[in-house]
């Protein structure tokens, strides 16, 4: 019988101590690759997310913020110039402003409620009570120039709730286009009875109304889009923008391009960044990618363990089979390589249970340290505040509304603020844990490693005893 096939039988030989051996290895190789999937799921999505998000500078006039505060417009051409800077891909510039029923034909789908009645109404006023007894007035619309259409549409934020956007009919206009059109909300659309090919007036100009969007909230959808150029010459504010997104190319650079930013625009400019959002809401991701490497190393080391504690006992029990073997000439590379057999072959069908077992359990798991290390950490939300809550006519002489906040750079139209927090909370928790062939590739090379190293310590430092030493204490 040769050693390979002596190794097989005894590996089986007793049913009772296999099954045992088998279900506690195969349990720890289980958690061994349960770890090793957590581990590369959410490497794998902290370099998604980084690559995406976190990426994004934001510019507003100093001291102004979403209508709120003062500050004086920036300049498109000054802007143009951070374009240029170095890991800057894009600029996308905006200018937001309100027009009351005088300035434009439309009528604002949004009621003013008490809300409305006691920060945006004229007089003011408590909560719940009319601003002036007997008085009743209309939202202004909220029209913002762009030169970045079919990326971002940049209403004023803040509450909004608004989520990724989309098309929902018509078509777009180019960065570069100073036609008189517009694409508008879905809640705009609806209450002023427009579709594509309608016009309607703003700034005493008729503008063609060329698509609608949706955005999943009311307030985002009540907005009015146009490009950048047309709304600088329809309100007289030529080269004027309140606000700009600067995309940058790696989360890494964006601390340099917000101060080069800064150093080029000076004190005229606000500039902050998106960065410390990114890094708090992926603190739940970062500690579970530590976990998970630590218990993986532990699962490991405690499969290691149970390998070498189980040969040993295996290997003590047959000292008088090993000394017999001993007598009759056998070698002492035979008699390890006879346990390493049986050793291997155990560890390979735990292996291979752990391995089922493992990749079964990695997105659970994952998913429950994702939520319990979620629920320890506090996520800012970003510039938030009250933009955009305070609906109502802006004050005499101003021209200016909205706020410059966060522009995601994937493709679709997006509301800046909360849709955009959510829709990036999402995609933290979507984490998914997926097996391929380098997983299993190391769980059976680890197996076979264990395996072997603890059976051939265990098996040689007994078969170092001469063989009538072993049969005299039998």
């Amino acid at each position: 019988m040769t050693v390979f096939t002596r190794g097989l039988r005894n590996a089986f030989r007793n049913s009772v101590r296999s099954v045992g051996i088998i279900a506690i290895l195969a349990l720890s190789i289980g958690l061994s690759i349960s770890m090793l999937l957590a581990h590369q799921a959410v490497t794998t999505k902290i370099a998604s997310v980084r690559s995406s998000t976190g990426t994004t500078v934001n510019v507003s006039p100093a001291g102004f913020f979403g209508g709120q505060g003062g500050g004086t417009p920036l300049k498109s051409a000054r802007l143009g110039k951070v374009a240029t800077l170095p890991h800057v891909t894009s600029v996308s510039q905006r200018l937001s402003q309100r027009l009351s029923t005088t300035d434009i034909s439309l009528t604002s789908p949004i009621t003013p409620g008490a809300l409305g009645q006691q920060f945006g109404g004229p007089g003011g006023g408590r909560f719940g009570e009319s601003s002036s007894a007997g008085m009743t007035f209309t939202l202004p619309i909220e029209v913002t120039g762009t030169n970045t259409p079919g990326t971002a549409l940049t209403q004023q934020s803040g509450g909004s709730g608004g989520s990724n956007e989309k098309l929902v009919t018509g078509t777009t206009f180019s960065a570069t286009s100073a036609a008189h059109v517009a694409i508008v909300g879905t809640a705009m659309a609806t209450k002023n009875d427009l579709k594509v090919g309608s016009t309607f007036t703003a700034w005493s100009t008729p503008i063609k109304v060329i698509g609608t969007y949706e955005a999943g909230s009311t307030f985002a959808n009540a907005g009015v889009l146009m490009p950048l150029a047309t709304v600088q010459e329809l309100s007289g504010s030529t080269g004027d923008v309140t606000g700009a997104t600067i995309t940058v190319d790696s989360i890494d650079n964006v601390p340099a391009v917000t101060k080069s930013t800064q150093a080029l625009l000076g004190s005229t400019a606000d500039v902050t960044s998106s960065l410390q959002t990114a890094e708090t809401s992926l603190a739940p991701l970062t500690s579970v990618k530590t976990i998970s490497l630590y218990a993986l190393f532990a699962a490991l080391a405690v499969a290691g363990l149970i390998t070498l504690f189980s040969m040993v006992m295996v290997v003590r029990e047959r000292r008088r089979e090993i000394g017999v073997l001993k007598a009759i000439g056998a070698k002492s590379s035979s008699v390890v390589s006879q346990f390493m057999v049986e050793a291997t072959a155990l560890t390979m069908v735990s292996a291979v249970l752990g391995l089922v077992v493992g990749i079964l359990a990695a997105n659970p798991i994952t998913s429950t340290l994702i939520t319990n290390q979620s629920s320890t950490t506090t996520a800012t939300a970003g510039p938030g505040g009250f933009a955009g809550g305070f609906p109502g006519r802006p004050p005499s002489g101003a021209r200016f509304g909205g706020g410059a906040m966060p522009t995601p750079p994937s493709g679709g139209f997006h509301v800046p603020g909360g849709g955009v927090l959510h829709s990036f909370g999402t995609s933290i928790s979507s984490v998914q844990a997926a097996a391929g062939w380098t997983t299993v590739v190391f769980g059976l090379l680890a197996a076979v490693l264990l395996a072997a190293g603890a059976s051939a310590f265990a098996a040689w430092s007994t078969s170092k005893i001469r063989p009538s030493e072993i049969l005299r204490s039998e």
